[in-house]
């Protein structure tokens, strides 16, 4: 666990003490260093051996079929040509992260506008209420179309039985992608995911009828994430505070969520218990700063609870969460770090769930085995990780 005495602010759990008045646009913002994004991506890229490509996509052994039926690898099959064209076109051709104008022909509007998008997927068993008092969110990173954002969420779905609501983070290239994922690491703009994710969460929050809030966060997901909670941590009163099917004819037209930029004084303040329901399990951290807004106390969980999950060999792990140098770079992450030694890769499925649920899962019984294998803890006291008692329909103690 990083220091949290750093003197430069990056929105962290300070900004407790800032009025629920204040206008997201409005808050003070550090002034740009972009000598911190190259120190931290030489850093990064300081890998023995420098095999770049195998950082992201794993072994070379492993890109040849058969893949397993959620690894992202399928997206390129020969049997669904359309799908391939369709991810090549979403991920390399620029467009806009922005909901299309009502007076485009809709073949432009998938060509040059990609917005963030909610959508929801059932439980492995084809239901969406299974799990009524928990609401769980997949946030996904770059060069993620919905073709792979909805891969993803179908895994996370099958391996945890329940329902998912998806935050896609549309790709809208790999140029467009890494300069929103440069705006929030570093805290100079609110960026378009941040502005559809926020109120999603916020309101499973504010339900008085969830008891967990899970979201599950990967590579520029859990950029948006932090930023998500920095944004959360300003609208939260400290305890003291606290008071109590498809058409038969035609699909539903769709309803692109509000684009806006945020004001946070439109949301009706949190409380610590609300938020204390927030659970974030991220996967190649790659974010600057990730803070509780209440530390770990006797008895009690931190608020809210975050765990981190990296391969040693994953070049984006190692712009956040394994990073050479954070207190060189100001990277200040909270909460229990796992990491698959010498392990590389960077796709959700294929190098991340797969090879936790090979290690945790067995039959259908609920919950992990009770170790923390292929995951092991960053320090001694970050013990086995909780996401682990979640797998298929378990759930925590506590």
């Amino acid at each position: 666990m990083q220091s949290q005495t750093k003197n430069r602010s990056r929105g962290n759990g300070a900004a407790l003490e800032t009025p629920v008045t204040v206008a997201v646009e409005n808050v003070t913002k550090p002034a740009p260093r972009l000598v911190d994004l190259a120190g931290i991506a030489r850093d990064a890229l300081a890998i023995r051996p420098p095999l770049y490509a195998q950082s992201i996509f794993g072994p070379l052994r492993s890109w040849l079929p058969p893949h397993r039926r959620f690894s992202e690898f399928g997206i390129a099959s020969i049997w669904r040509p359309l799908r391939t064209l369709k991810f090549l076109q979403n991920t390399w051709l620029p467009s806009l992260p922005l909901s299309p104008p009502p007076f485009n022909p809709p073949f432009l509007n998938d060509l040059f506008w990609q917005p963030t998008v909610i959508l929801h997927r059932p439980d492995h068993n084809g239901s969406y209420t299974s799990f009524p008092e928990e609401s769980w969110f997949f946030i996904n990173g770059i060069m993620t179309n919905d073709a792979v954002a909805q891969v993803n969420a179908a895994l996370l779905s099958e391996l945890f039985h329940r329902p998912v609501t998806l935050i896609q983070n549309s790709t809208s290239s790999l140029f467009v992608d890494l300069l929103q994922c440069a705006l929030d690491k570093e805290g100079w703009k609110v960026s378009e995911p941040v502005t559809k994710a926020f109120p999603v969460i916020y309101d499973a929050l504010k339900s008085p009828h969830k008891r967990r809030v899970v979201v599950i966060a990967h590579s520029q997901g859990t950029i948006i994430a932090a930023v998500v909670l920095r944004l959360l941590a300003q609208i939260t009163r400290p305890a003291a505070m606290d008071v109590v099917p498809a058409a038969a004819y035609a699909p539903p037209e769709f309803v692109y969520p509000a684009q806006e930029p945020l004001d946070l004084s439109d949301f009706a303040p949190l409380t610590e218990a609300e938020l204390a329901r927030l659970e974030l399990y991220c996967f190649a951290t790659c974010a600057n700063t990730m803070s509780y807004v209440r530390e770990p106390a006797a008895g009690q969980r931190p608020v809210p609870y975050i765990e981190h999950f990296g391969n040693e060999l994953d070049i984006v792990a190692r712009l956040g969460m394994l990073a050479p140098r954070p207190a060189r770079w100001e990277i200040q992450l909270q909460g229990p770090r796992f990491v698959r030694p010498r392990a590389w890769g960077h796709l959700l499925n294929e190098h991340y769930l797969y090879p936790l649920a090979d290690a945790q899962r067995k039959g259908r019984r609920r919950g992990g085995r009770g170790y923390a294998e292929p995951f092991l803890p960053f320090a001694a006291t970050d013990g086995i990780p909780r996401l682990y008692s979640y797998i298929n329909g378990g759930a925590p103690s506590q």
